[in-house]
């Protein structure tokens, strides 16, 4: 599998992280963010997948393709979880 997204779909989307610690998360917007699994800044209980879709992979070169795919801009990398 080359990525998931999800989309209101929190537990599932909390279940890829458990299951996939070392993976990367981009928020599905033209501006997007590329997050580690692990980051805290969108592990909020409830607000995981609400206000955008996420899509994960455990490779980062999958996401920007789907970026690419999506019409995206290039994804930045989160400060927080990148440094």
């Amino acid at each position: 599998m080359a990525y998931e997204v999800f989309c209101k779909e929190a537990p599932e989307f909390e279940h890829w992280l458990d299951e996939h610690p070392d993976g990367y998360v981009l928020n599905c917007y033209k501006t997007g963010k590329l997050h580690t699994a692990f980051c805290t800044s969108y592990r909020v209980h409830g607000q995981m997948t609400s206000k955008r879709a996420k899509a994960c992979s455990t490779s980062k070169r999958q996401l920007y393709t789907y970026a690419a795919q999506k019409g995206y801009d290039v994804p930045e990398h989160c400060q927080q979880c990148f440094g």
